[in-house]
Order: C-alpha cells, then sequence, then structure tokens
C-alpha cells in the first residue's frame, strides 16, 4: 500500500458473505483492474447505521472507516480514529436548472477539497441530443425481448465518467464508466479516502454494491 505509483483498480461487489462469530459481512473487493491479487475488502455491519470497513488484502490490516454522518454526507477516520476526510453528495436534477451529481471531498490535515461531477459535460450533451434515437431503441427492444422470451436489459447508463480535481494539483481520482476503473495517483491522494470514494460512489450506484 506504499507503493506511488499510478494505477487502476475496480471495485467488484460480492454477494454479502457473513464472517463466524460476527455483525459483519463482506460485501466487496478493491482489485487491481489486471486482475492481479485483491488491494483491500470491503465489510459492511448487518446492523443498520454502522460503518463500512475497509481491510487492507490479503493480510486484512484495517485501512479506515467510512461513516454516515447526514443525509448524503460520510465520514473517513483512520484505524485509530484520526479523522480523513468528510464525503458529502449533491444530487444531480433537471429542475429549475440542469446540474450533475456532485461529489465533495473535504480533506483532514492540510484543508483541501477536492471536487468529482458526474458525467463530463460533452457527455451530457450528446446523451440529451440522442436521446430521441435510443429510446425509440429501447422501446423496440424491450416489446421484442417481450414476446422473444429475452431477458436482456436494454437500458441506457447516464454518462458515468467522474474526475475528482484539486485546486492547483489537477486530477487525483478519474473514475471511467465504460470500464468502470479508478485511475488513481496515491502522491495526489490518499489511497484510504480514494478507496472510500470508491465504495460511496458504487454504492450510490446501487445500494447493494452490485459493481
Amino acid at each position: 500500500m506504499h507503493d506511488t505509483t499510478p494505477y487502476a483498480f475496480r471495485i467488484s461487489a460480492n454477494n454479502p458473505i457473513p464472517l463466524p462469530a460476527s455483525d459483519a459481512e463482506l460485501i466487496a473487493t478493491v482489485s487491481h483492474r489486471s486482475g492481479n491479487a485483491p488491494l483491500a475488502r470491503v465489510y459492511a455491519s448487518r446492523t443498520p447505521g454502522r460503518p463500512l470497513w475497509i481491510h487492507t488484502a490479503p493480510d486484512d490490516r484495517p485501512l479506515c472507516a467510512v461513516t454516515q454522518a447526514g443525509p448524503d454526507t460520510h465520514d473517513v477516520h483512520a484505524p485509530d480514529g484520526t479523522p480523513l476526510a468528510s464525503v458529502t453528495r449533491r444530487p444531480g436534477r433537471l429542475v429549475p436548472w440542469p446540474r450533475r451529481t456532485r461529489w465533495t471531498a473535504r480533506l483532514a490535515g492540510p484543508s483541501q477539497r477536492i471536487t468529482g461531477r458526474a458525467g463530463t459535460w460533452y457527455a451530457w450533451l450528446l446523451y440529451v441530443v440522442t436521446a430521441p434515437v435510443w429510446l425509440l431503441w429501447v422501446l423496440c427492444a424491450t416489446v421484442y425481448s417481450f414476446f422473444d422470451g429475452s431477458p436482456d436489459d436494454f437500458t441506457f447508463g447516464r454518462p458515468a465518467r467522474t474526475c475528482w480535481r484539486a485546486p492547483g494539483t489537477g486530477t487525483v481520482l478519474d473514475y471511467r464508466g465504460p470500464s468502470r476503473t479508478y485511475r488513481h495517483d496515491p502522491r495526489r491522494l490518499d489511497t484510504r479516502v480514494a478507496f472510500a470514494l470508491a465504495v460511496l460512489r458504487t454504492w450510490d450506484r446501487d445500494r447493494r454494491l452490485r459493481a
């Protein structure tokens, strides 16, 4: 975990695996995009309102805890309780004016704020301009699958790429929607905060963490 070389990782969701003699269950794995050994594992309590825990792999050392502090707000702490960051999600909307979902992390220590918005402006523009075409295609494909008996999902996802940037630093974490991978530079962002942001974003996309 001390390597400072930039790399790509993915969040792979599991069917929750209960841990023996514990209230926790394994819900996700953080792994290299290359398919090497896991980087970290994500645990959650079966009791509502408890934190998420992120541990290293394979030695299973605690990295950080992610605790809900309010609506769309989470605090990230080191194992000894030291604050690492406060993460806030501002939902997107269409009216009274469109805005993208925004993730903001206020880092502890040297005060700094990093911000990431879901989807690039040009991806959203293309999404809106082509909406009538792919909506018609989805409708036709859905009707066909109804008569054909195919269970395929023909829905289209919204633009998803999210680049977290810091003033004067540039991009510190980059989520690529099509490949569902995160590009991370440990020299610019604490690995623990990067993993926490990735887990929260995956959690937001699907509350059951099915990546």
